[in-house]
């Protein structure tokens, strides 16, 4: 016989088991904004959506993205980092994260070590190292002698003042033992303007903006800063065919949520951007711009972060690399 007290009993704990469901089994119940820090058409911005777009697609949830741009992606992130632990605001993170402490340090209101959580890593693409026709060279050793020959005559150009281009260049000026002079501008459009005009040298960056240019003949490619050879440059040698196999630099895209953010949404994200980095169209769209996809989960993408973080703030501690 059941009595009043198991009855109630029964009611509390089926109570207990719906109010517990919701919350787990139909996350997200409502739309999930990716925070970009960065504007609106660059490269980072594009392979948001996409991925975006393609788990939106994959799983009829709504995911869409926000740019908040501003002070070098600093907006964005803290941002990000100081939203509600839900699982409902999280961000487009990049190599530049990684950089935050040793550019900025005690001045961030925030953690950058711990208030962000990695999720995944979406894809991956290496930098090229271009150069002027005017300079009348064809590799990167050609180009190593003339530098080295004229110290402090040579300029390139970054998107500010420690911005990832802005450091990876110091990394190979440190490698190659060049006096190169930098010229920063509002970002990688005008640097590469300024590049076709002639008001610079060289530049490295990601191969999207530059490929067009380089197949033309208005830039040349001297080498990729990578271990292999890229699918959309075969012709360019890496960096270690070239004589420098320490100068290895690129770019990346992950996502982050604030931390606290429950573990199964964390797990929930890593599935999905893995399901949709494998899927032929965004690999076909990731491969036109030069872009390896990933999909790797928080724990291998936590440690890459921290490797990188430590070898990017080595070479701004030794450059002397000042944040604009």
């Amino acid at each position: 016989m059941i009595t009043k007290s198991s009855l109630l009993k029964l009611v509390v704990s089926f109570t207990l088991i719906l109010l517990w469901l919701p919350s787990n089994a139909q996350y997200p119940s409502k739309p999930v904004r990716i925070i970009q820090p960065y504007a609106v058409g660059g490269s980072n911005d594009r392979l948001s959506r996409i991925v975006a777009q393609k788990i939106s697609e994959n799983t009829g949830k709504a995911l869409v993205v926000e740019n908040h741009t501003g002070a070098g992606g600093r907006i964005g992130y803290e941002l990000a980092a100081k939203s509600p632990p839900d699982g409902y605001t999280i961000i487009a993170n990049d190599p530049a994260y990684t950089m935050l402490p040793a550019l900025y340090g005690s001045a961030l209101s925030w953690d950058p070590t711990v208030d962000l959580i990695p999720v995944s890593k979406i894809g991956e693409w290496p930098f090229v190292l271009v150069v002027s026709p005017k300079l009348k060279v064809s590799s990167l050793e050609q180009f190593i002698t003339l530098a080295k020959a004229n110290p402090g005559k040579y300029n390139y150009g970054s998107s500010g003042n420690g911005a990832l281009v802005h450091v990876a260049t110091e990394l190979f000026a440190r490698e190659a033992g060049l006096n190169l002079v930098h010229v920063p501008y509002k970002g990688m459009g005008e640097a590469v303007t300024a590049l076709l005009g002639g008001s610079i040298d060289m530049i490295i960056v990601g191969t999207s903006p530059v490929v067009p240019h380089i197949k033309n003949g208005t830039l040349v490619a001297l080498a990729m800063a990578s271990s292999k050879r890229s699918a959309v440059l075969p012709e360019v040698p890496t960096s270690a065919e070239a004589g420098l196999p320490e100068f290895v630099a690129g770019s990346w895209i992950g996502l982050a949520a604030p931390k606290g953010t429950p573990h199964e949404t964390i797990l929930w994200l890593q599935k999905e951007v893995a399901k949709a980095v494998s899927s032929p169209d965004v690999k076909k769209s990731f491969a036109s711009q030069g872009v390896e996809p990933s999909g790797v989960g928080s724990s291998e993408f936590s440690t890459m972060m921290n490797n990188e973080s430590k070898r990017w703030s080595d070479v701004i501690r030794a450059a002397g690399i000042k944040a604009n």
